[in-house]
């Protein structure tokens, strides 16, 4: 978004009064029906019917003194805070009704969102809501990798700009696009905020002191580890699918989404020009990316303090889980186990018995348990200890400097030995590279014309798409100095490679060789 912060002077929001006056109940009873009403795509309602309305839901009490001319007061008075419009109704079928310039009355857009903003406060209650959902994720992934699917026939020429398939698209479709993609990445924000801050809320944090905490422990926690999985993983995809979007790209799809909104009729305001949509457009994507990539500040993404508090929150339960299980314990009574051990002790008629008792109760914290690696000699689970053959240990003293003793080894030359495995090895890679280049012999590769693969040639491949998909122009060298270019399809096309051990599904790219020319005249 824009850093800049220009001077604005917040006049007083006379359209939220009624939710803070002594007659609120009565304000906001009439507001509400008119939201209601609206919903059902009744705009216009006249006194008579507000009345009846109105003392419907009312306390009967209050109902059976609400009169016409109290109507009448309320709905001046929510006309001139501005939370009501009215027309005088051409309706008239008395004298009466002329002098009192009957009116019909419509709410204004400013009540409508104010009551539903009021209605979502009343369903929230005490809690903030929110959720941590990858699928939020997937689905803003997939509304902006339609961004960088490329059309078929940008694979004419290797110099030749990619066409993405969104270019072709009408202004109406990349306007809808727009308005999903910026509710998506609302609706990821948002929830997560309100998550983490309930999580960070006093009400959950005396929650978690008390012992019904530990029945959902661990429900919490695997819910908030499958969340971070799910982020750090669709997190890179977004990235870099924010990293392959064309700036070009941008400016035309923005100027088709100005173009059409400027053709929405919009009657209460005036319409904005084309160019300052299109700025308004530039930041909201500014702000798309620099909370995931982050400002360039060095100060982070939202992204990475959103993983950060996550994780955070993972160990504050782990926490409290721990504090509490240590306090149940130091709170448990051995009572129980004592008076059961003072039970066996008065059993016993033998003072040897009662030694063995002891040894084997109280002795167990002295003894000295020593590991020997040895092999097994059985399988058998039920052989007693007792039954294995017993092993050799070397006690080496602890004194400083002690090294033990080492018998001098002669050097073997093994010369010939290394020339045979050489020359075996030179053999390999010559049989290989021929192999490379009848397969890759012509001027591009695309991988659903290729034939079966030995697992070498798979792995060269990879090791070229790599360094490829590492270099921003993607771009590259192979292991003969062939200059290559590697065209991303992004349309979610994928091919199945076959080869000698098994089969490679991957996206189906195409490798251009540049300097595939030189080679030929060579």
């Amino acid at each position: 978004m824009s850093d800049q912060h220009p001077y604005r002077t917040y006049k007083p929001l006379l359209e939220a009064k009624y939710l803070a006056q002594d007659n609120s109940y009565r304000y906001r009873t009439i507001l509400r029906y008119f939201y209601e009403q609206q919903q059902r795509y009744r705009n216009r309602l006249e006194p008579d019917e507000i009345l009846r309305a109105v003392r419907e839901r009312l306390d009967p009490q209050d109902a059976q003194s609400y009169t016409e001319e109290l109507l009448q007061q309320d709905l001046q008075q929510l006309y001139e805070w501005g939370n009501l419009n009215r027309r005088q109704s051409g309706k008239v079928s008395k004298i009466e009704e002329f002098k009192k310039k009957r009116y019909w009355y419509q709410a204004t857009p400013y009540t409508i969102r104010l009551e539903r903003l009021v209605e979502e406060l009343e369903s929230l209650g005490d809690s903030y809501g929110g959720s941590l959902e990858v699928s939020q994720f997937e689905k803003l992934i997939q509304t902006l990798q339609q961004l960088t699917q490329i059309a078929d026939e940008s694979f004419q020429s290797p110099d030749q700009r990619p066409l993405y398939q969104i270019e072709s698209w009408t202004a109406e479709r990349l306007h809808q696009w727009w308005t999903d993609l910026n509710d998506q990445f609302t609706r990821v924000t948002n929830n997560a905020q309100d998550f983490l801050a309930e999580l960070n809320s006093v009400q959950v944090e005396d929650a978690m002191m008390t012992e019904q905490f530990m029945v959902y422990k661990e429900t919490v926690i695997d819910y908030l580890r499958r969340f971070m999985l799910g982020l750090q993983r669709s997190s890179y995809q977004i990235e870099g699918t924010l990293s392959r979007v064309s700036q070009d790209v941008l400016d035309k799809i923005f100027a088709k989404i100005a173009q059409y909104e400027l053709t929405i009729p919009h009657f209460a305001k005036t319409p904005l020009s084309e160019e300052t949509l299109i700025q308004r457009y530039r930041e909201q994507w500014s702000g798309i990316g620099s909370w995931f990539r982050g400002d360039g500040s060095g100060r982070g993404s939202q992204l990475e303090d959103l993983q950060r508090e996550t994780t955070e929150a993972i160990r504050r339960i782990a926490r409290y889980a721990q504090r509490l299980g240590e306090r149940q314990l130091n709170m448990r009574s051995r009572k129980a186990d004592y008076l059961h051990l003072a039970n066996w002790f008065a059993q016993l008629s033998d003072l040897n018995e009662a030694h063995s008792l002891a040894a084997a109760v109280f002795g167990a914290s002295q003894t000295r348990h020593l590991w020997v690696e040895t092999a097994k000699t059985t399988e058998d689970i039920h052989s007693s200890i007792w039954e294995t053959k017993p092993s050799d240990l070397e006690l080496k003293p602890r004194r400083q400097g002690y090294r033990e003793r080492t018998k001098a080894s002669k050097i073997e030359e093994k010369k010939r030995e290394k020339q045979v495995v050489l020359q075996a090895y030179l053999e390999q890679k010559a049989a290989e590279q021929a192999l490379l280049r009848d397969v890759f012999a012509g001027d591009r590769v695309v991988l659903d014309e290729l034939p079966v693969l030995q697992p070498f040639i798979r792995q060269t491949l990879l090791g070229w798409i790599s360094r490829g998909l590492a270099s921003p122009h993607r771009e590259g060298k192979t292991e003969d100095g062939r200059r290559f270019k590697l065209i991303d399809p992004g349309a979610g096309e994928r091919v199945q490679i076959q080869c000698t051990d098994g089969v490679l599904e991957m996206p189906n790219y195409v490798i251009f060789f540049l300097d595939s020319g030189k080679e030929k005249q060579k």
